[in-house]
């Protein structure tokens, strides 16, 4: 075996060289989580000189972990560790096994494993990753979704199924923590990433190069302890026991609970402190006095009611206002626009523009009942806006609710 638990005195020079190079490519890439932008010289160099690419490329990828730089780093650490391996080889030839480095890349492992696993998972229970549907997602045309936004929506849609995903991946870094029970973990750790690199895959989520890592280093885990699973599971056999290294008297073992009770216990509050606040300010806080989806009906700019086809990108068809200071505006041909949208109560007035503007438009609003009315002058231009509330329960996706027995199936 490549890898295994079990306390070997003589390795063989397949199993040396395997192990030799496990290490140095999840320790360059390990490392690399933490330190990406300083391999950007070298990886400048890599892709023009290398690979000929004439395009800009750099590490900050803005959220997506499958860019060209993740790429060409993953190609440098590959040969980083083919050459390190036949240097390392040579260097120490005479060395019988390494148990120790062995065991020391394992818990290395687990606790990389274990510190995401908490991560996405709890940002998941407190159905922050993929949030509920906002009003603007309500009102969005599905074809003009990004596989992606798609996806999110999926998984937005309900809060008990991204709770559920979320304990599922806690509870596969909850069975990494102890020795007795990582090999569960590392089967529940391998079901998991791959179900979430598969909808990476599927989805255009671009965090597959991350995902596919994570699901490798619960294989190696499991690879650890293969021996006993294969036997167990596949072949029925009964497994006779074998040292696991290394053997920790009871001061140790007592030492390493202690310390692992400590750390779980602190990671978890600090993930719950750091996402209860967002949870707070996404769902729990007060929304804004104007909250809702407006249909425009009647919309008159410089006195003009009517368009030509050329200027609908002009007329707006929805508001949505889902949190303070926010708003978007769908046009009739369906694009929509993000704008600051902050409400004065007192005065009766919108303070309105573009993200990037500092000074903002003031127009005065109404509200009776179900209907909103705003005027003034935007962007040079005079306003008269009437609009009517639409309830979220108006749209099948909010109102079709769970229902135990189905006589037909609502498909469409």
């Amino acid at each position: 075996m490549i890898l295994t638990r079990e306390k070997k005195e003589i390795w063989s020079s397949f199993e040396k060289m395997s192990f030799r190079f496990l290490f140095l490519y999840f320790s360059l890439y390990v490392l690399s989580i933490f330190t990406s932008s300083l391999w950007e010289p070298v990886i400048n160099w890599i892709g023009t000189f290398v690979f000929n690419i004439d395009y800009d490329f750099s590490s900050n990828g803005r959220g997506s972990g499958d860019t060209t730089y993740a790429y060409l780093m993953l190609f440098l650490f590959l040969c980083f560790s083919i050459l390190g391996n036949i240097i390392w080889s040579f260097l120490d030839r005479k060395r019988k096994s390494y148990n120790q480095l062995q065991y020391g890349l394992l818990v290395g492992l687990r606790f990389i494993l274990i510190f995401f696993m908490f991560t996405y998972g709890i940002v998941k229970i407190f159905h922050l990753q993929m949030p509920a549907l906002s009003n603007s997602d309500l009102i969005s045309t599905f074809g003009n979704k990004s596989p992606m936004g798609l996806a999110w929506d999926f998984m937005g849609f309900s809060k008990t199924y991204s709770v559920f995903a979320g304990l599922a991946e806690v509870t596969a870094g909850i069975l990494l923590i102890s020795r007795r029970t990582q090999t569960y973990g590392a089967i529940a750790t391998i079901v998991v990433m791959l179900n979430v690199f598969m909808m990476n895959l599927c989805f255009d989520i671009p965090v597959k190069i991350f995902s596919f890592h994570l699901m490798l280093m619960g294989i190696l885990i499991l690879m650890a302890d293969f021996k006993r699973f294969f036997g167990v599971v596949v072949l029925n056999k009964n497994i006779n026991n074998y040292t696991i290294y290394p053997q920790q008297n009871k001061e140790d073992r007592k030492i390493i609970l202690i310390s692992k009770t400590v750390l779980f216990l602190v990671t978890t509050v600090f993930f719950i402190l750091t996402s209860y606040p967002r949870y707070k300010k996404r769902y729990l806080n007060s929304k804004s006095p104007l909250y809702g989806i407006w249909q425009v009906t009647k919309f008159q700019k410089n006195r003009q009611n009517t368009f030509t086809e050329s200027s609908l990108k002009e007329r707006w068809n929805y508001i949505t206002i889902d949190q303070n200071k926010y708003a978007t505006i769908k046009t009739l041909d369906d694009k929509l626009l993000p704008y600051k949208f902050t409400v004065d109560t007192v005065n009766n007035n919108i303070f309105f523009g573009k993200f990037r503007e500092k000074k903002l438009d003031t127009l005065t609003y109404q509200k009776n009942d179900s209907m909103l009315f705003i005027k003034g002058v935007f962007k040079n231009d005079t306003l008269n806006i009437q609009l009517k509330f639409k309830s979220p329960e108006d749209f099948l996706l909010k109102s079709r609710g769970f229902h135990w027995v189905n006589e037909y199936p609502l498909n469409r």
